[in-house]
């Protein structure tokens, strides 16, 4: 199979799927959750079946949605994809056009994939892919026609495996860096958000939209000084920003472009 075909392709959904939706579904305690949880866990094993057929690593188990906690307290419908990140797995209904993402899902994602269940509830289509934004700027509501083709997926987890990989294999100095500055232990996230950022923008916005990212992990009087950085940047003089925090910004941002573009910046 190549590339191409996964956008009209149905995914099957096993019994297997069904077993593990009954048996989640069972656990809750209304009617309206019941059916939450069994759609829910439908189209997280699709989505999962969907990723294997293309050897991306997967972990049930370590996702939310196969937590009888988590998904007990929360609409959550995630896929642990490993060495990556978590990927929110949604499904749309077959007359339906619009798409609420619940508040729990708007943070510590990678990005949402769509799939459109068949009414029998034995297949779905692949619909899109929604790429993560900056945390308070990420839709409540998604149409269908504003998905991104699904090889957008394909591409984005390709750059964050590169990209985990990396910082993994030893402790990076620009990583340590940033943990201790935005006082965070994973970047997982940070890293899919900027990811967003070198595929959408020009390479001259990279430093402010950077730092802008960062801002939001610290505050409101942060976002501001980000917020002033990216006018002055655009004046050509940034004097008045915070110029410890956007060079750090800057620098994770070079040391992501040179592993996705092999050491090439300055390509556009």
């Amino acid at each position: 199979m190549t590339t191409t075909d996964y956008q009209t392709m149905n995914i099957s959904i096993p019994i297997e799927a069904h077993n593990y939706a009954q048996q989640f579904a069972a656990q809750q305690l209304n009617k309206e959750k019941k059916t939450q949880v069994y759609l829910n866990t439908l189209v997280v094993y699709a989505v999962d079946n969907f990723l294997k057929m293309f050897d991306i690593k997967t972990d049930l188990e370590a996702s939310d949605s196969w937590n009888p906690v988590i998904r007990h307290y929360h609409n959550v419908a995630d896929l642990a994809i490993v060495n990556v990140g978590q990927l929110e797995c949604r499904f749309v209904l077959p007359e339906q056009d619009e798409i609420e993402l619940p508040p729990e899902v708007l943070e510590d994602r990678i990005g949402y994939v769509f799939v459109r269940l068949e009414d029998s509830l034995q297949s779905g289509k692949i619909l899109g892919f929604l790429p993560i934004d900056e945390p308070d700027e990420m839709p409540e509501e998604v149409e269908i026609d504003e998905l991104e083709h699904i090889e957008v997926l394909f591409e984005c987890l390709q750059r964050l495996e590169s990209a985990n990989n990396a910082f993994s294999a030893d402790v990076d100095p620009v990583i340590t860096r940033v943990k201790e500055r935005l006082e965070i232990e994973y970047l997982t996230n940070i890293i899919a958000q900027l990811e967003w950022i070198y595929r959408t923008k020009k390479n001259y916005e990279w430093r402010a939209a950077a730092t802008n990212l960062f801002a939001t992990y610290l505050g409101s009087s942060k976002r501001e000084l980000a917020d002033n950085l990216m006018g002055n940047l655009k004046e050509g003089d940034d004097e008045n920003g915070d110029i410890e925090l956007s060079d750090l910004a800057e620098d994770l941002m070079d040391k992501l472009v040179e592993i996705w573009r092999g050491g090439d910046r300055d390509l556009d």
